[in-house]
């Protein structure tokens, strides 16, 4: 398919601007040789794809459950080996057909009707109709661990049309309506129960052996629709916890390819040679960040917040912690979105002597003790970026304690919004930028179940007005006050990208992935 192979060739070139890289599955335009020049041998291409073989891929974090709403990053890794989803977005953003193969909107641009593909069966050879579409929407609607809720929620009503018909109707215009399509994950109703224990769906792989903790170990559907595919025979999912550990199995062929690495390793296994391939991940993908809890009694106070602001060295963490491969930010939008305005970077920075004067202003000149929460099995920079905000807290009087928590127990907590200072990473940002604000709990409201427990009818009417509108250049103004809101209010303060990168033995084939990293494992192959 032509879309999928821009998605490789912009994957791959985004990757290369990093300097750590390309995929192999990109296809390479030779450089033009000399005229004088002798032509050295062409090393041996591969004939395409081979079939068969295991295919083992590690990461850090685990599965939760087998949730189709439930965006956390340990669940990626399996989402489009399982489940297909309505559309796809290609490398331009541009949607394009998955199980949905054609669609339209109405004059008022308030209805959209999806014309669904025919034929195609879950995993229990049960087959895939507009009901189902209908229960993938309303779940992300209804379950408490939808991490996109909101954007669910514009969706006012779904009226199965025929059984291959479905129509989404909505209050107004609604532009992300293509990012929800694009995760709307289709898992069989019927398992949905047992998602603790497995899962069922229409992808390329079916659910075979599940460890909670060690591994998910998934066999190839036979019946699969995408006629071909998958290549491989089996696709295991391991979980190692201790980052450091990643790539000693990939260095020991006890893996195939590994996700989110040390960022010291990437380096490493780069100047290693051609023996394996690295590749940074997809851009703007997530963003480090500080989540204050805006309902805290001292925390309240937005001098306060503003002072935990103001102590983040956002410019050490990114030359130690992520090696000087990231630039730091406050701004809340990458720079590649058009709502990103780089003349309101750096408007909050690094200062203590401002944190200080901050909370002299706020009564607190004498200090205050606080929890600080983060998951170094969600990746080591959590730690990392703690210490250094505790060591620097330290200095304005304030004693942070850090609590390194394991995955489950922060995502518990974070669930409730039992926090007072939180290391995070938001993802969403490289998509519509509605939907950042609309999907993403970091910026979610009291009412919607957000941990900041922030609540503001302004904030919340510009949230709506930039969903309300096709029309980019108004989208804009609306996006540059929602920023300059959150400079000032400070309730989710990032600075920095967080690269999600992958590494993966040179024999590794075809491994592309979409804008939160997940790959499309129906597609890889093993030249080996």
């Amino acid at each position: 398919m032509t879309t999928r192979l821009d998605r490789r060739r912009f994957l791959a070139l985004t990757a290369a601007t990093t300097g750590l890289g390309l995929l192999e599955v990109c296809a390479h335009a030779a450089t033009p040789s000399l005229a004088a020049a002798p032509k050295a041998p062409e090393a041996a291409k591969p004939a395409g794809p081979k079939r068969g073989g295991t295919f083992t891929l590690a990461r850090t974090s685990g599965v939760i459950a087998f949730n189709p709403v439930h965006m956390n990053i340990g669940h990626f890794s399996f989402q489009h080996a399982i489940w297909n989803t309505l559309l796809h977005y290609d490398a331009n953003l541009k949607p394009v057909p998955e199980l949905a193969e054609t669609w339209d909107f109405s004059a008022d641009g308030k209805v959209m009707t999806l014309k669904l593909r025919q034929g195609v069966k879950f995993h229990s050879g049960r087959e895939f109709t507009a009901e189902d579409a209908k229960f993938a929407i309303q779940f992300g609607q209804e379950n408490e661990r939808s991490t996109m809720k909101p954007l669910y929620q514009t969706v006012k009503q779904i009226e199965v049309v025929d059984k291959y018909t479905i129509a989404l109707k909505g209050d107004s215009v609604n532009p992300g309506l293509f990012d929800l399509l694009d995760v709307t994950y289709i898992a069989d109703k019927e398992l949905i129960k047992d998602m603790g224990k497995t899962a069922g769906g229409t992808g390329p792989f079916k659910v075979d052996k599940y460890l909670p903790n060690d591994r998910v170990e998934m066999v190839a559907n036979k019946d699969y629709w995408e006629k071909g595919k998958p290549y491989l025979d089996k696709f295991v999912l391991r979980q190692i916890p201790d980052a450091a550990t990643l790539v000693i199995n990939l260095e020991s062929d006890a893996v195939d390819a590994i996700w989110d690495p040390t960022l010291r390793d990437m380096l490493r296994l780069k100047e290693a040679g051609a023996k394996y391939v690295v590749d940074m991940g997809a851009p703007g993908n997530q963003v480090y960040n500080l989540a204050i809890n805006t309902k805290h009694e001292v925390l309240k106070n937005k001098k306060v917040r503003q002072a935990m602001a103001w102590s983040i060295d956002r410019a050490r963490f990114c030359k130690t912690s992520l090696q000087g491969l990231v630039e730091p930010t406050c701004l809340m939008w990458p720079a590649h979105s058009w709502a990103y305005f780089k003349d309101l970077e750096g408007k909050i920075g690094y200062n203590l002597d401002k944190a200080k004067a901050l909370l002299k202003e706020a009564g607190l000149e004498k200090g205050f003790e606080v929890e600080l929460l983060c998951s170094s099995k969600m990746g080591s920079a959590h730690i990392q970026i703690a210490q250094i905000l505790q060591a620097d807290l330290k200095k304005i009087n304030v004693n942070a304690k850090v609590a390194d928590l394991e995955q489950a127990q922060y995502d518990r907590r974070t669930a409730k919004g039992d926090i007072q200072l939180m290391i995070h990473t938001y993802a969403r940002s490289n998509r519509d930028p509605g939907t950042l604000v609309t999907a993403a709990k970091a910026w979610y409201n009291e009412k919607e179940g957000g941990w900041t427990h922030f609540e503001s009818p302004a904030y919340d009417s510009l949230r709506v007005e930039m969903q309300s509108t096709l029309d980019q250049e108004k989208r804009k103004v609306t996006a540059r006050k929602i920023q300059e809101m959150m400079l000032d209010e400070c309730f989710t303060n990032p600075f920095a990208e967080n690269p999600r990168p992958w590494a993966m033995a040179n024999y590794v084939k075809g491994l592309t992935y979409n804008m939160d990293n997940a790959p499309y494992v129906g597609d890889i192959w093993l030249d080996k």
